[in-house]
């Protein structure tokens, strides 16, 4: 599947996930009405054009971007002494500025996983924390050059009069310095405010969630959120995910809020289970891959899982070694 195959396939299905909420790929970015939740939350005014802040609980905001097809969500969170910048975004504009007109707090950084679009404005900051994996150490020291993100500034994936100042020619995701590797089960404390990284590898080798349990919190980058959730990169590792959903449902307990990394940033705590017991009937062949009306979900390299709140787009190789689709 080429980029542009790739590009078009994602807006396709987001489509159908959503319905009336999601552009269809002919539609203009520009024009996009936001997503219906996000009406529903407290806006929190900046100078940027290409970044929304939405306050989404006490001392915590989504900063969303929302003009271009990955509708990527990063997470300011505050504590008494610094705060906790929770994914960087595209860094197609500059998250630091946003960042620094919510809270005068020193900013420690955290990605939920090293995919380009939650590492593009990593290389603004000192301060940041990375899980201890050679996959993350190898993403911080080499960046990616536009060959591999150039899709992501065509015309079908953006709106460039929000993105002003992107040089679309050039654009990469800039290398960035790790300032302390840390691992599972880390605790960082913000003053009055301690977060806890839960290792959740699947999506990526280095995917984790954040649980601020004194707050029943929890968020969980691209390991959940409601619409396709990507299982089709290389890194994929199926029965590593699987793993980590059975986790983060155990850790979900006294949960209030789960914050997501893509499209809305709010769901229930109950779609921990639902996601759980969906991808469970997936490893076992319960679930049969569906094709609806106006887009082909069966690819040459990928196969789509529909559920009610959410699916899964994974690729066909993947399932092939678990044994769930035959060679």
């Amino acid at each position: 599947m080429n980029r542009l195959s790739y590009l078009l396939t994602s807006i396709a299905i987001l489509s159908l996930a959503f319905g009336n909420e999601v552009l269809s790929q002919e539609d203009d970015w520009c024009n996009q009405e936001l997503r219906s939740q996000f009406s529903k939350l407290k806006k929190i005014r900046t100078s940027s054009t290409w970044f929304k802040v939405y306050q989404v609980e006490n001392d915590v905001f989504a900063i969303a971007e929302p003009f271009n097809f990955q509708e990527v969500i990063s997470y300011l969170i505050l504590g008494e002494d610094k705060a906790l910048l929770f994914d960087t975004g595209m860094g197609m504009n500059s998250i630091k500025t946003v960042v620094e007109e919510l809270t005068p707090l020193p900013i420690t950084v955290l990605n939920s996983h090293t995919h380009y679009d939650h590492i593009g404005g990593n290389h603004e900051f000192d301060q940041i924390l990375a899980m201890n994996t050679q996959y993350t150490i190898g993403r911080s020291e080499n960046g990616m050059d536009h060959s591999i993100v150039s899709h992501e500034v065509t015309q079908e994936a953006i709106c460039l009069e929000k993105a002003k100042g992107l040089d679309t020619a050039n654009y990469t995701i800039k290398p960035f310095k790790i300032s302390e590797l840390i691992t599972h089960e880390h605790i960082i404390d913000l003053g009055n405010r301690q977060l806890e990284v839960i290792a959740s590898p699947g999506h990526t080798p280095d995917a984790i969630v954040l649980i601020d349990k004194e707050n029943g919190l929890m968020w969980t980058g691209d390991t959940f959120y409601e619409g396709p959730i990507w299982l089709f990169d290389p890194e994929t590792d199926l029965v590593s995910y699987q793993e980590s959903v059975n986790r983060l449902y155990r850790k979900s307990k006294g949960l209030k809020k789960v914050f997501t990394a893509h499209n809305t940033p709010i769901a229930d705590p109950s779609r921990l289970k639902q996601l759980k017991d969906a991808f469970a009937q997936i490893m076992k062949g319960k679930k049969a891959p569906e094709v609806t009306e106006g887009t082909d979900h069966v690819s040459d390299e990928a196969v789509a899982f529909e559920f009610e709140h959410f699916s899964f787009f994974i690729r066909r190789d993947r399932l092939e070694e678990v044994g769930i689709i035959k060679r």
